[in-house]
């Protein structure tokens, strides 16, 4: 199935340019519509992160002081959207029949940015967000394991430096998992379309799941996909750091895995190999829980 309805998620960073770009890579290929969305902060949520015992005036000081930062993103998120659409002459359309080329349109919600993002996601064919910009950046994180975990769509995160190329040289992170056999069928019109197709497996015997990724190349196969199989030896509970490594040896502009195959608890206790691509992969990853 292609993607025909996207979800561009603007958090009116300096992230949104990298967001809109990569949505579009795949909308033009695809004639897909992207809806750029922004969730409006509600002051109000702010309240109960104040306390007891505050002053009514400090109290609406600090309602202020959230409003205003509420309307300072969503003017640069909304800022970024012009700027782009404008650069690549993308028309609005508000609500279907799409025209036979990529379309866009602005959507803005107040509310919680994980309610918003996860309710707009859950009817679109594809989301796609910009990856958290360093370890510390807990919010954008918190948005993303919330998309994943409750749409039942993929994820298409973008770095903060976009490569020259997107999905012409893809590299899937085979584990034998349910998540990443997800991951591949979203990604099934991508792989369709690249040029070299690389099956990246960790050489482990705990990860003994991966003796099947002769037979993911054979499935592949039926589907007009060529692909190779690329075995790796990572070191000791580092997995994902072996497994970019590998993808960027072999020149990859776009990483297909699961998500958090293990438990979201035992990831944030023992760390694992979600969380380091979250953290630092310099190419666009399409993630499925």
């Amino acid at each position: 199935m292609p993607y025909n309805s996207i979800v561009a998620v603007l958090s009116g960073g300096p992230s949104d340019q990298a967001t809109l770009s990569l949505a579009y890579n795949v909308a033009k290929d695809f004639d897909s519509h992207i809806d750029a969305l922004h969730a409006k902060g509600d002051p109000r949520d702010a309240i109960p992160v104040i306390g007891e015992g505050m002053s009514g005036p400090l109290v609406e000081e600090i309602l202020q002081v959230a409003e205003r930062d509420s309307t300072n993103r969503s003017q640069r998120a909304r800022a970024a959207f012009d700027a782009w659409r404008k650069r690549h002459n993308v028309p609005v359309v508000e609500n279907p029949p799409p025209p036979k080329s990529a379309s866009c349109a602005w959507r803005e919600e107040q509310g919680n940015e994980e309610d918003v993002v996860s309710r707009r996601g859950r009817i679109a064919d594809l989301i796609v967000a910009a990856r958290p910009a360093n370890a510390k950046d807990l919010a954008s994180e918190t948005v993303i394991e919330t998309v994943l975990f409750d749409t039942g769509r993929p994820v298409l995160l973008a770095p903060p430096d976009l490569p020259a190329t997107m999905g012409e040289r893809v590299s899937i992170f085979w584990n034998g998992s349910v998540q990443v056999a997800r991951a591949i069928g979203f990604a099934m019109p991508l792989l369709m379309r690249a040029k070299e197709v690389r099956v990246l497996t960790a050489d482990e015997a705990k990860h003994a799941e991966a003796s099947s990724d002769a037979g993911l190349v054979r499935h592949l196969g039926w589907r007009g996909v060529t692909a190779t199989i690329h075995r790796f030896q990572p070191a000791p509970r580092a997995i994902g750091e072996a497994l970019l490594a590998e993808a960027y040896k072999g020149s990859a502009d776009l990483l297909v895995m699961g998500a958090f195959t293990q438990s979201r608890l035992r990831q944030i206790i023992l760390g694992g190999v979600t969380r380091r691509v979250l953290a630092e992969a310099k190419l666009p990853v399409l993630m499925a829980h």
